[in-house]
This record gives structure tokens, sequence and C-alpha cells, in this order.
């Protein structure tokens, strides 16, 4: 991180020539950048269907409602638009039985655990979130016959991709389709065993006091006398294989961060391809859960051994990761993003190509007779919304809610349903804040300040709840901020109504920046692990600078700002500076530069390379140019840049984009850097009159632009080019 006196070091700008007609714009090079102000982000009435908050499994309910239409009950409101709404019943209905119609259907080739009669009652209030048993529950040959099954899957299928990597998730079903017979029997045969003999009585054992574990109650709250001793038998809904790694700039996350459906997780590691050194890079699982202010890889599970598994309540929030085998010998001090424990995982990623097997478990559920009668009486023809099924369990049916509401415009009717099944559940709560906070946010919402700030009341009140349910997403305190921030608006509303002044903003503030740091903390442990990106610790970051700066608060927000600019470094997937030996096939000849200056005052604006070693080759720029064509023509008129300030004809990508989907060329530019344009940078600048830049240089952005003359004319300018701007970085 750059120190104080650098935090505001002028931008020089370094032209790279010899690229006729096409122009690799690279005001990129910096150890802390610093980039134009991110805008505070909005919540739309859409925005309850990001990427950020949508549940990995999608729903069918809606589809399953309008196949099966169930008339309301007298006392169901209307909907907003006037729309009849279906009951609460009905919903669980089409949620029970589709509950049931997966785990009869879903993985039909793996077993459901044999009937249980009775089982060890572990009275634990506060259960391990995860089990990870230290001798492997995969057979070796089990786990290497269906990393082989999924590399050949993959690659079959990666040809419909242009042999593209990046992360690759496919159902275990459909690899075993493509193995011969005997191979998938075999493979069906060791998950057979791993569990009936180990998965099944592991997690009866870890959570049984797990209320879908137990037998049915009934209205009483006693168990059913003629199904006291029927347990709900475990069975697997999901099983899917996924595979990240193996390539340069690869990324070290096999699975986002999300939540699963069903009630418990198993994460089984399958190895990679590296056959002359397996143990370079292993598996990993991240709990956000264990997140820790002590190291980061407290929150890590692993690393994790050929067919060794970790076992987690479904509600847990995880990723699976590529790992250094070393991961626990790496004393890491550094409390930088660009950490020492961050760069062994991209190289432990980069190593070899890893596999990852995840199961997801729920039950059958137990019906009662008493039930079934009842139904029998009421329902007719079994359209009232009592179901004769067995009721899925309490989580299953919350998490299928939440993903229904996502279609509603009535969602808070589901979501509160939700959060009545599964008290304990704090997603419940951060959906239903999130939604109030959205509703506000709505133009369409017209409504009086008054009820603007009870709708942010509420949703204060569900995410503080959140925060004390699940205290360690990040997710939960950044919305906590925003629904504090929106409070004071209306407050400050109300109080120039009144012609009244504020005695608390100084101490409203500080609630919004307490979850603004927080929530930074906690998603910078994400950021180093390679788990997620910059986009989403940028922009809250950049949230608590700008309310340090309402507190008065400017040395703090100054330092803020340095944790918001160094999310720049690590933004390019491009390599790190490597101090180390030049090898750039020219006996470690550089680039002669030419200083071009200022006329009047002969002050050095920039430098261009001149002489027979170029910066790109030919092949260089005939290999940038035809991935970058490519990119292009499947575009159909899309923009393929992040930035909007172009004019019309230009064509702009990242070169980031380039090379995440083409292994080679990543290289190729990887070496260009190494050997020849960090150097340079290093040359030309070493007599500066500012400080040399701390740590190696990195590329804060790429761009490759692509002009259209004949359109700048026609559109009246003199010929093609970029708009007058001036780049973020050192360099």
């Amino acid at each position: 991180m750059m120190q104080p006196t650098n935090r505001f070091k002028k931008s020089i700008p370094v032209l790279l020539v010899g690229l006729p007609k096409f122009f690799l714009h690279s005001a990129a090079f910096t150890s802390a950048p610093c980039h134009l102000p991110l805008k505070f982000p909005h919540i739309n009435k859409d925005a309850h269907v990001s990427k950020e908050l949508a549940p990995r499994r999608p729903t069918l309910l809606r589809s399953e409602l309008a196949q099966n239409p169930v008339e309301p009950n007298s006392d169901s409101a209307s909907g907003s638009r006037g729309s009849k709404e279906v009951s609460y019943a009905a919903i669980l209905k089409v949620i029970d039985d589709f509950h049931q119609k997966d785990i009869t259907t879903a993985c039909p080739y793996l077993p459901k655990e044999p009937e249980v009669s009775s089982h060890s009652w572990v009275n634990n209030s506060s259960p391990k979130p995860y089990q990870s048993p230290i001798t492997p529950i995969l057979s070796p040959e089990t786990a290497n016959g269906l990393r082989s099954a999924a590399q050949s899957y993959f690659e079959q299928t990666r040809d419909e991709t242009r042999g593209a990597f990046g992360q690759e998730v496919a159902d275990l079903g459909r690899i075993l389709s493509t193995s011969s017979s005997s191979a998938s029997e075999e493979l069906k045969k060791g998950l057979y065993e791993a569990l009936i003999q180990q998965i099944y009585p592991l997690v009866r054992a870890s959570w049984s006091n797990h209320d879908a574990l137990l037998p049915s109650k009934n209205s009483h709250d006693h168990y059913d006398e003629e199904y006291s001793q029927q347990f709900p038998s475990l069975v697997v809904t999901s099983a899917t294989v996924a595979a990240a790694g193996g390539y340069p700039g690869a990324k070290g996350a096999m699975t986002t961060l999300e939540r699963d459906a069903g009630l418990f997780t198993v994460h089984i590691d399958l190895g990679n391809e590296n056959e002359a050194n397996p143990h370079d890079a292993m598996g990993g699982i991240y709990l956000e859960s264990l997140v820790s202010s002590d190291t980061i890889t407290e929150a890590v599970v692993g690393p994790l051994s050929l067919g060794q598994a970790v076992i987690h309540r479904s509600n847990e929030r995880t990723a699976a990761f590529i790992v250094p085998a070393n991961l626990r010998d790496v004393a890491d001090s550094n409390q930088s993003l660009d950490s020492t424990t961050r760069r062994n995982i991209i190289q432990a990623a980069e190593t070899s190509r890893h596999y990852g097997l995840r199961l997801v478990l729920t039950t059958t559920g137990v019906a009662s007779s008493k039930r079934n009668e009842t139904a029998k009486e009421n329902d007719g023809d079994g359209l009232s919304g009592v179901s004769t099924q067995p009721e899925a369990p309490a989580e299953e049916r919350a998490y299928r809610l939440r993903n229904f509401a996502r279609f509603r415009e009535d969602r808070i009717r589901y979501l509160t349903l939700a959060g009545l099944l599964d008290v304990d559940d704090h997603e419940n709560h951060l959906w239903l804040g999130f939604d109030y906070i959205a509703r506000v946010d709505n133009p369409e919402y017209r409504v009086d300040v008054n009820q603007r700030l009870s709708d942010v009341n509420k949703a204060i009140f569900h995410l503080e709840k959140a925060a004390e349910l699940g205290p360690r997403d990040a997710r939960v305190h950044f919305q906590l901020a925003t629904a504090l921030g929106a409070k004071m608006d209306c407050e400050k509303s109300l109080m120039k109504e009144n012609s009244a002044k504020s005695e608390t903003e100084a101490i409203q503030l500080s609630r919004v920046a307490a979850a603004l740091e927080r929530s930074a903390i906690l998603e910078s442990t994400a950021v180093k692990l390679g788990i997620n990106g910059i986009n989403d610790l940028a922009t809250c970051l950049h949230a608590l600078a700008e309310t340090r700066c309402k507190m008065g608060e400017f040395d703090k927000a100054l330092d803020v700002i340095d944790r918001w600019a160094e999310c720049g470094s690590i933004r390019s997937d491009l390599a790190i500076e490597n101090v180390g030996k030049i090898d750039n096939g020219t006996g470690g000849r550089l680039p002669m530069i030419e200083w071009l200056k200022t006329s009047d005052t002969n002050r050095k604006i920039a430098v261009k390379t001149i002489g027979d070693v170029p910066v790109f080759t030919e092949d260089d720029i005939s290999m940038l140019r035809d991935a970058a064509d490519r990119r292009f023509s499947h575009a159909n008129g899309v923009p393929t840049s992040r930035y909007t300030m172009q004019y019309e004809g230009n064509s702009e990508v990242h070169l980031d984009d380039l090379c995440a989907a083409d292994p080679s060329l990543k290289m190729r530019i990887d070496k260009i850097l190494q050997n020849k344009v960090y150097p340079l940078v290093r040359k030309a600048f070493a007599n500066d009159d500012e400080d040399s830049p701390e740590g190696p240089l990195c590329v804060y952005d790429s761009i490759f632009v692509r002009y259209n003359g004949d359109q700048a004319r026609a559109l009246g300018r003199d010929g093609a080019s970029q708009p007058l701007h001036q780049d973020g970085g050192i360099y």
C-alpha cells in the first residue's frame, strides 16, 4: 500500500507503440492505484433478483402453480394489482409435492438411507458447524474414477465453448451416463458404500437433534404413537462435480460463495490432474461462519486429501476452492489484499485442474395417518391446500418460499411465512430487510415520508435480527448500513417539514460506519482467499469513505480510500512484476525509448518506444487482434467494455476478458509484461523526481481498442480516437 506521502501521486501514462490501427491502452501499472469514485448503489425494484441474493437452485413453483391452479382461501388478500393470490396452504402443498418429487427422481442411482427405527440422541445446543473425518470417505479408486469420468465429460462439452476453462459444473448422473456401463457401475458401488456406511451415519450422529431427522409430531407437539419409531430417511437430491484451475490466470474458487438447498451438504475432494506433483494443489472449503479476525485461514477447512469430505448444514454459506499444500505452514502477517497466502492460492490454482463432488441431502419425511385421514375428509379432490404428502423439512420450505417470492409482487407476504417456518435462518430476515429497502427505493412506491420511515424501520429490525443470527455475512451488514442511511434521509425530510434540527446525526452516522466497516472486514477475507472479486468490497469501502467524510473524520476517510484504492492492485489477473531474471528472447535488451516533452518548459510527458526491439512482435499482434476480433464478432453489438466513455464506432474489450477465455494469450501477455513492459517502466522512470512505488508493479486496467476511421469521418470527426480522459493508476 502507498504511504500517505504518495497518496496523490500523479499518473504518468506509458504509450505502447508498434500496434498499427490497434492500440493496447495501458495506463495501468501501479502498486496502489486510485480510480474514479464508484457510485453508491441504489437498490431498485428489480434488485431482489440480483446474483448476490439469488439462491443457488431455481424454483419450479411458479410453473407448478400455473399447471395446478388452486382457489385462494376466503381470507386471502388480493395482490397489489388486483390479482388473486393462492393461500399459504396451497403454496406449502406445492412445495411439499415438489420436495417429494425431488427425493424420488433427482438422484435415483444413489441409495437412500435404510429405514431407521432409532438413533442416539446427542443433546448439543451448539453443534460444530461442520464435520470432516481425517480418513477419506471415498476410496482412491472411486475418487480417481469419478475425476477421470468428469474430466472426459468436460473435455467433450468444452468443445462447445471453444475450449474455455473457468469453473465447470456438471450433474453427476449425466457424467456417469457418458461412461462405460462397467465403469459406471463400479463408481455407483463406491458411492453406495460411502453413503450407507459413512455419510448417512455421520450426519445422523452429528446432528441427531435436528427436527428433520426425528419422527413427525402431531398438533399437540407429542410424537405420533403409530409413527413414533419411524424416522425420516436421508436421501441425496443433488449430486454435482465441479472443476477449476489448471491454466494461467485460473481462479482458485471452484464454486461461488452460496448456500445450498436441502438440509446437509457433503463436499468430497476428487484430487487433480497433476500426475507429477498431485499434492502441490489440494482442495479446501471456505466456511463463512468461521471467519475470524485472527488469520484468514481460520475460515478454511483443509487442505483436503483425496476422498476426504467436509459435511455441514446447507444453510452455511460455503465455497469449494483450491489451496496450496502448505497453506497452514505459511505465517502470513501481511494484512493487505495482495497477501502471500493469496498469491500461493493463485499459484496452486494455476498448477493443475482440481475436482470436487458435492452431494446435497434432505429427508423423506414421515406422513401421519391421522393427518392423512383429516386430509381426505377436508380435501375431496386434494386441491384445498392440505397435502397428503409428508411435509418437506421447515428449512427447505423456507428456502423454496424465498425463491418463489422473487417472482411475486407481494414478496413480503411469502418472505414473512418463510420466517415463521424457520425462525433461526438469518436469510429470511435478510431478504425481508432487503425487500423493505427496495420498496422504499422504488419510484413507483408513492407514499408519504411517514410510511417510508415505517418501512425503513421494519427493514432495520429484520437486518439487525439477520446480523444477530448470521454475524459473519458481509451482505447483512452492508444492507443494514443502507437501511440506516435511508432512515436518516427520511428523518431529515420530516425535520425539514417541521423546521426541526437533528441532534442524533452523529450517532446515526457512527452506526452506518460501524456496519460498513464490519462488512468490509468480512468481505476482505473472501477477497484475500480468492473466493470473491473486488467489486463488492470496493463498493463497501467507497460508502465507508463517504460516511467518514460526513462525520468529519477526514484522516480515517483517507485511510479507507487507501484500502479502496488497493482493490485496484488486484483487479487484473495479469502477471504481477517479478524482479527476477528477465528473459525476453533478445539477450535481455529492452526496447529503446524516446521522451516526449513540452515545447515551452521541456517537461517530460511520456515515453515512446523506438529501435529494433518492439514491445509486441508481429506474432503477438496477430494473436491479440485475432482474439479481439473473435470477441467483437460474437458480441453482436453488445458492449464488450465496462467503460461507456467511448466514441461511436470504436470497439473496446478488456485484456483480462480476452485472456480469461484464452490461456495461450494469457501466457504470451504475461511474458511481455514481465520481460519488457515492467522493466521498461522501471528504467524510464528510475530518475523520476517522485518516489518509486512500493511493491511490485501490476496491471490496474488494460483496454484493447479497435478504431473505425471511416465511421469516425462519417460522423464529422477528423479521425478515429478516444475521448479526452485521464486514467487511474500510476503509469
